[in-house]
């Protein structure tokens, strides 16, 4: 009879390993249902290779079932490992608390899920913002016989860079140091990436220099983090001190690494460096790419070197095929600010003709360079109130405005005799954040002096003069002859 039903059990436990590998999951639970209600007895191991089979497919509420409806029951136990396996598994699925009751029977049973699962737990805690309940599980866990390792100092420091808790991230670096743990690429770019994401720069260069010294290597990520946090700072010395010290480490830099320090020179108008730097690039092997080309457009526009970059993107780009529609809506907005509308319309039709579609950012930049020229030209021509209403409609449908659109209506309201409405307009501009120029104030103060508003011709004429500019002389002279008339002097 024992030999018959153990030879039954085997039957049973082949039958079921065949249809697991061959992917038949709902026969092997029909068969080994079948098996659990036989007269085959069966072991702890049966169930822990089953648990592992419903987990392994994610059949999470079936291994639940067996695990209180059988395990617990009928006094069976799972091992550590499956107990891992099972923890591990339910994290996927976010089940908080079946996963607190498997640690609640593991500590009953004097077990310690691994340091896998420990991680993959410590990692849904912070994903899931509990990390007050994760830094918990951290301290317990040599408590417990589980001593943290790399990858769980790893979590940890990102989660706490990604709350902006920087010192406690710095804290626990220093503390996976003195414990003689060695940190891989994975912390290291944790470290750094989130420090400098938080604007902890010199403290990530501090932390990650020390490492590096010794014999860590790190990849371009990390370096590239530390060279674009120094270029946010306007440390560019230290950025391309990074850039050498990178190269000399055996890490060489990319693509990644000039394009932040393209973008660094194009912003502060640096166009000379940043054609160097491209130049560069190409001797490096480095070949620019899209994002490259765009950044030194608009490097040259913003350095008013427009011709320049449609050059450039006629030359270099539109050869290569990597010319697209942010390329020229860069060049057709900076020949819109330099008041070339008719050049930027070209460049809209040749947009056609090349087949790169306009977005409503090219429509945007047309249209509001075409309606600032109707209000100049509304106000050449006298036709002072009619440019009026089209600059207020302007505004009220969001249309950008700048300094020399707001100066061809303050120069219509003084060339008609109406230099209050100017003097509305004055106020307004620099209450909308505009700054007024050297032309805002010279046509405001004539204005006010043709109008014999000499008090307020005066007021204009002190804020000009702290603002650095001055009076062309003939407007000076008229203004002191006219105080001195009206005194009598």
């Amino acid at each position: 009879m024992y030999q018959s039903l153990r030879a039954q059990r085997l039957l049973y436990r082949s039958h079921i390993s065949y249809y697991v590998k061959a992917g038949l999951i709902d026969k092997a639970i029909h068969l080994f249902d079948e098996m659990t209600q036989s007269n085959c007895r069966l072991f702890s191991l049966d169930y822990n290779r089953f648990i592992g089979v419903l987990l392994r497919h994610s059949r999470f509420d079936l291994a639940q079932h067996y695990y209180y409806r059988h395990v617990i029951p009928g006094g069976f136990s799972l091992l550590p490992f499956t107990y891992s396996r099972f923890i591990s598994a339910l994290c996927s699925v976010k089940d908080f608390t079946l996963i607190h009751n498997l640690l609640q029977d593991m500590e009953a049973l004097g077990f310690v899920p691994d340091i896998w699962a420990f991680n993959i737990y410590l990692n849904l805690l912070c994903r899931e913002n509990q990390l007050e309940t994760a830094l918990q599980l951290f301290r317990t866990m040599p408590l417990k016989g589980r001593h943290p390792d790399v990858v769980t100092y790893t979590i940890i420091i990102d989660a706490l860079c990604k709350s902006k808790r920087f010192d406690e991230a710095a804290r626990f670096w220093r503390a996976l140091i003195d414990k003689g743990l060695s940190p891989d690429y994975k912390a290291c770019a944790a470290l750094v990436v989130g420090l400098c994401g938080g604007g902890n720069v010199e403290l990530a260069y501090e932390l990650i220099v020390s490492v590096i010294n010794r014999g860590v290597k790190v990849g371009s990520l990390v370096y590239n983090a530390l060279i674009s946090g120094f270029c946010r700072m306007g440390r560019i010395d230290k950025a391309l001190a990074i850039k050498g010290f990178m190269s000399r480490n055996g890490c060489v830099p990319d693509l990644v690494t000039y394009n932040i320090l393209l973008n660094y020179c194009c912003d502060e108008g640096m166009v000379d460096e940043a054609v160097r730097l491209v130049e560069t690039m190409e001797r490096s092997g480095v070949e620019p790419d899209l994002y490259s080309y765009n950044e030194l457009l608009k490097g040259f526009c913003k350095a008013s070197q427009v011709d320049r970059a449609y050059l450039t993107m006629v030359k270099r780009m539109q050869t290569k095929g990597i010319c697209d529609v942010v390329s020229y809506n860069t060049i057709i907005a900076a020949y819109c600010k330099a008041r070339q509308t008719r050049r930027a319309y070209e460049l809209f039709e040749e947009m056609y003709r090349k087949g790169i579609q306009p977005d409503v950012v090219t429509f945007t930049v047309l249209i509001e360079a075409f309606l600032r020229e109707v209000v100049d030209h509304l106000c050449k021509t006298g036709k002072i109130d009619m440019a009026h209403g089209v600059f207020r409609d302007m505004v009220e449908n969001g249309i950008n405005l700048d300094v020399i659109s707001y100066n061809a209506l303050i120069n219509g309201f003084c060339k008609a005799s109406r230099v209050m409405d100017a003097m509305r307009l004055y106020d307004e501009m620099q209450m909308k954040g505009f700054c007024p120029d050297e032309v805002t104030f010279k046509l405001i103060v004539g204005g006010l002096i043709r109008e014999k508003r000499l008090s307020e011709a005066c007021r204009v004429w002190d804020q000009m003069m702290e603002k650095g500019f001055t009076l062309e002389s003939h407007l000076s002279e008229t203004l002191v002859n006219a105080i001195q008339s009206s005194n009598g002097t």
